[in-house]
């Protein structure tokens, strides 16, 4: 008899914790675990989106006689003319010369057309899921050109100038001061290229001072895609006791990657060429 009660016992406890266990499940199953949102950052494609940038450039006209302007008063263009199409990707320096000349053809067209910088609210180019402040963005990626990439320039500091750039898709281009002739464009491809011209341009000046004037808003082409605009004055004192002050315009695209950082990605320079 006390065998069986204690049998009894145990079967009765045994029970008892299959029962619990089960209804653990149950509720497991019922009240999954609650997951804080995470802002998920695309970098896979540079493929440009319906963003403000995108969405303020009018359409564009070509006269083949070289005169550039926005078509006035209708929408299609007269049969001398070719419109320029907005490019579906932003280029790196993986990218062919002719996919990069393209890109750059585009942003000199825009020089044409945009307004001085205005201060506006940004458009939300994706909704009320957007997740991006795009003030704070703004913010970081004038410090990362302004304060960042200039101050390394002006002081010399090579690690601090590339680490203000995308080393591996990293391209700069220069037009020459010839916006009509792309045969005579200066590309320069990846980090090491930069680096290189970076250190000789140190070398050959014992000052630099870089003033930049921004011409418009900080605009974004996608979540992780923006354009940055400015006019530009470089003094530079050489080593060998000569003064020189390049002026122009330059462009910088900037990437947002997995990391959080933005850095450069592309620098189109327009220079001003002095006889």
């Amino acid at each position: 008899m006390k065998v069986g009660t204690n049998t009894k016992i145990i079967i009765g406890i045994v029970g008892i914790l299959v029962v619990g266990f089960i209804g653990f499940q149950i509720l497991k199953v019922q009240s999954p675990e609650v997951e804080k949102p995470q802002k998920i950052i695309k970098t896979v494609r540079r493929q440009i989106t319906t963003s403000p940038a995108v969405k303020n450039i009018p359409e564009i006209v070509v006269d083949k006689t070289g005169t550039n302007g926005p078509q006035e008063g209708t929408n299609i263009a007269p049969p001398d003319r070719e419109t320029t199409p907005v490019p579906e990707r932003v280029p790196t320096a993986h990218s062919s010369d002719a996919e990069i000349r393209e890109f750059q053809a585009w942003l000199f067209s825009t020089l044409e057309t945009k307004d001085p910088i205005e201060e506006i609210e940004q458009e939300d180019p994706n909704g009320e899921d957007d997740e991006i402040d795009y003030e704070l963005e703004k913010s970081v990626i004038n410090s990362v050109i302004e304060e960042q990439w200039r101050n390394s320039l002006e002081t010399h500091d090579i690690e601090g100038y590339m680490s203000a750039i995308w080393e591996d898709d990293f391209f700069y281009v220069s037009d020459m001061d010839t916006p009509d002739n792309l045969s005579d464009d200066i590309i320069f491809r990846g980090g090491s290229e930069e680096r290189e011209g970076a250190l000789r341009m140190f070398d050959a000046n014992h000052t630099i001072d870089l003033s930049l004037s921004k011409n418009r808003d900080i605009e974004f082409l996608s979540e992780t895609l923006a354009i940055v605009d400015y006019d530009y004055d470089l003094k530079l004192a050489s080593t060998a006791g000569g003064v020189s002050n390049p002026s122009g315009r330059m462009i910088f695209v900037l990437e947002l990657r997995e990391s959080g950082e933005w850095r450069i990605l592309e620098w189109y320079d327009y220079p001003t060429l002095k006889p």
